[in-house]
């Protein structure tokens, strides 16, 4: 999608990281029984925050411009490996994971309910208030 706004590309932008968040943590739950397998997340916040920053106190760049850079920042995936693992040296911990994931689909669909409001919002602005 192609956003003009800095709000509208930060919610598609967030929205994105938390699907590929949960599909992060389906794989770690996949794998708990993979030896030598080592949980994974996904670093998001922090580099979306920056970038947010980094658009709004340009002063040189259009409003799209802002929008294409907040919505090309990039997560990064890391291992845990500060949990201790098994014997086989997996470190997946399930309650953990089903926790995690629990706790990213609740925030995906607040944020979704966000974006649906907003777009209502939009779309009763441009109708004239009908």
């Amino acid at each position: 999608m192609n956003f003009n706004s800095v709000k509208s590309a930060t919610m598609e932008r967030s929205l994105s990281a938390l699907w590929q968040r949960a599909q992060l943590i389906s794989h770690n739950i996949a794998n708990e029984d993979t030896p030598g397998y080592k949980a994974k997340r996904l670093a998001f916040e922090n580099i979306l925050q920056k970038e947010i920053h980094s658009a709004r106190s340009s002063k040189n760049m259009s409003r799209s411009q802002k929008a294409a850079k907040i919505s090309g920042a990039q997560s990064v995936i890391y291992d845990l490996k500060h949990l201790s693992g098994r014997a086989d040296g997996n470190n997946v911990v399930l309650d953990n994971e089903h926790i995690e994931l629990a706790r990213v689909q609740l925030q995906y669909q607040a944020l979704r309910d966000k974006i649906n409001g907003h777009y209502a919002n939009l779309k009763y602005a441009i109708s004239g208030g009908r």
